[in-house]
């Protein structure tokens, strides 16, 4: 695919980043295509998704700074490529400094280009030549391999089949060895010189864990781990030419593919290939990878996935009936929604709904799931509202928090409650607060910004060993990537404390303030402390309301909510607070959890939504400052 730095050095376009900060964090960003817009508007209707998008500097730089903003957040949250100022002369003149500055504040590639219009109608055109062509390309390697998914995990071969394509796929050499020392399971071309086998070898023995792509011996190679990083099964590429990302995210789907094949060899759990790479796109969907999702997913279930919301289904079943349910269900959701086994939990299976526009049978999913659920009577149902795409893994935890009502409901059916969220009630100087709390790691690469942030979403909701699962990596990935969030985020040198309750608190509600946008309660001054903001009017009504259907129930309840949010969650230390047993503690909180409708055992985003309530209602736990 074609980036932002590779236009900047075509001569004809006298397109040059902003700034260095902008340049080093945006270069590698990928560009379909390039739309000029003489009067660029927030509410222009155009599709600039991918696109680098190009305007008059002078009519940008002449917006109010409130407008600026408004403008480059639309951009940004369109996904716009980038936003490209022409300017007459010296591309470091015509961009003024709250451009600049809302720019690199917002992570938007910000650049200047002296090109005339028409030299953009053909970059346009060439790009989306460009891209469309390699496209089908990555589209017909993905659906040669979907194609061939059964016969190769039934094959003795599966190991070379899939190696094989690979190496013809990308005209790179590749290894494949297990954990014994020396063991090739595969390789291809057999005929590749000593240097590249050499290479090869050289990067399985050495101590780098990365899976980014090195420069060893005058050659690029790329090593990935196969299936969990304990059983030393290594997949790696040597290549003459520098590797780019969509055949990089192919050699990462092969490993999945390859440790898929090698798990329905030994337990043979897997009779049907489709439900792994169904398992992979909801992965990917977990982690914020919506565009691999979709293609992978246009090799088995055409369009299905060419959606701009979905509502997610938790169903919660007996272990050893989920077969059972997933043979029923498999039938009415084939071609209509995406149906997983939940990778973290053996009572959970997941269904992922996509709600077309103009609307068509939109109950249909959801009809054949509560018939499923209401013939049998050990199953109850969780459902959450309308999300985008990108943003499933919200979608999920909604969902599994219905299953809390769906435990105390006749019909054992349980949709989220109507309330809405706290971050989006929250106005103008909330972001502003969560944008200074965030910004070492909004600052970051994007790529690596993105694949931090995607983790730490699922980190603060569920233990690192479920949200490894969840997101098919290794559990020591995402106990890194939080460490990494911790340093990044941490002041005077200092970690944060991400065990404290407090403190993931903190920092789940920041996160969740930069994925919403709602200026309309700006009710809270411009420098605002957390404090303040849940002060606000809009919050202490949302608290209120949380909180409302406990003022009936016995006092011990509520003080043993408290308590279990002093003693930072753990059990035995409320008990003894209390002055209880541990499973009088286990039983309120589950009473809590019916009246509430917040999940306070299982995971921890219940329990997030509790320590904001009761901070803003009663001030305790008074929740820290991280910068």
């Amino acid at each position: 695919m074609s980036t932002l730095g590779y236009l900047t050095s075509l001569p004809e376009l006298a397109l040059a980043f902003a700034d260095e900060a902008n340049r080093a964090a945006h270069e590698d960003r990928c560009v379909v295509g390039a739309q000029f817009v003489p009067c660029l508007a927030v509410e222009d209707a155009l599709d600039i998704a991918g696109c680098l998008v190009v305007a008059h500097a002078a009519a940008v730089g002449a917006l109010a700074p409130a407008r600026v903003d408004r403008l480059l957040r639309a951009l940004r949250d369109r996904r716009a490529a980038g936003l490209a100022l022409s300017v007459p002369h010296d591309p470091g003149s015509g961009v003024t400094p709250v451009v600049r500055q809302t720019a690199l504040r917002l992570a938007l590639p910000l650049l200047a280009t002296r090109a005339e219009p028409t030299v953009w109608e053909r970059v346009d055109r060439d790009l989306s030549r460009t891209w469309q062509r390699q496209a089908r390309q990555h589209m017909r390697r993905i659906a040669q391999y979907v194609e061939h998914l059964p016969a190769a995990f039934d094959r003795p071969d599966a190991d070379e089949h899939l190696v094989t394509g690979l190496s013809k796929s990308l005209a790179a050499y590749v290894l494949l060895l297990g954990p014994t020392p020396g063991e090739v399971r595969a390789e291809y071309p057999h005929d590749a010189p000593d240097t590249h086998r050499y290479t090869a070898h050289e990067a399985v023995l050495s101590q780098e864990t990365t899976r980014r792509p090195r420069f060893r011996n005058g050659l690029h190679v790329v090593k990935l781990p196969v299936g969990a990083e304990t059983d030393a099964s290594f997949l790696v590429l040597v290549s003459t030419t520098p590797f780019e990302a969509e055949t990089l995210a192919l050699a990462h789907h092969t490993a999945k593919l390859l440790a898929l094949a090698h798990e329905v060899l030994r337990v043979h759990q897997l009779n049907d290939s489709a439900r792994g790479v169904r398992l992979s796109v909801f992965q990917m969907l977990m982690g914020g990878q919506t565009v691999l999702a979709q293609r992978a997913m246009e090799g088995l279930s055409p369009g299905l996935l060419r959606t701009e919301q979905v509502r997610v289904y938790v169903i919660a079943t007996p272990p050893q009936g989920r077969e059972d349910m997933v043979r029923a269900l498999e039938p009415a959701t084939d071609g209509t929604a995406l149906l997983v086994r939940c990778p973290a939990r053996e009572d959970h299976i997941i269904v992922v709904e996509p709600l077309r526009r103009p609307p068509g049978d939109t109950d249909s999913v959801r009809r054949a799931l509560a018939d499923a659920v209401s013939t049998r009577r050990t199953c109850v149902l969780g459902g959450s509202r309308p999300y985008g795409l990108a943003d499933v893994a919200d979608a999920y935890s909604e969902a599994s928090n219905a299953l809390v009502s769906a435990h105390h409901s006749l019909e054992r059916i349980g949709m989220f409650d109507g309330s809405a969220p706290l971050a989006p009630l929250l106005g103008t100087a909330a972001h502003r607060w969560a944008e200074h709390v965030l910004a070492p790691l909004l600052a970051m690469p994007y790529a690596v910004r993105d694949e931090l942030i995607g983790t730490m979403r699922l980190a603060l909701d569920f233990p690192h060993t479920e949200t490894a699962r969840i997101l098919g990596a290794h559990r020591n990935t995402v106990a890194a990537r939080a460490a990494r969030v911790a340093e990044v985020l941490g002041a005077e040198g200092r970690p944060l404390d991400l065990k404290d309750v407090r403190v993931r608190t903190v920092v789940h509600l920041a996160l969740s303030l930069t994925r919403t946008w709602n200026p309309l309660h700006d009710t809270v001054p411009e420098q605002a402390s957390l404090a303040s903001i849940l002060q606000c009017e809009p919050a202490l009504t949302w608290a209120r309301a949380l909180l409302q259907p406990l003022r009936g129930a016995p006092p011990q309840l509520t003080g043993t909510l408290r308590a279990w949010v002093g003693c930072n969650l753990h059990i035995d230390d409320t008990a003894e607070a209390v002055g209880v047993g541990a499973a009088t503690v286990r039983k309120r909180l589950r009473q809590a959890e019916a009246l509430i409708q917040r999940d306070l055992t299982t995971g921890l985003s219940g329990a997030h939504t509790l320590v904001l309530a009761l901070s803003a209602t009663t001030g305790e736990p008074v929740l820290p400052r991280l910068r």
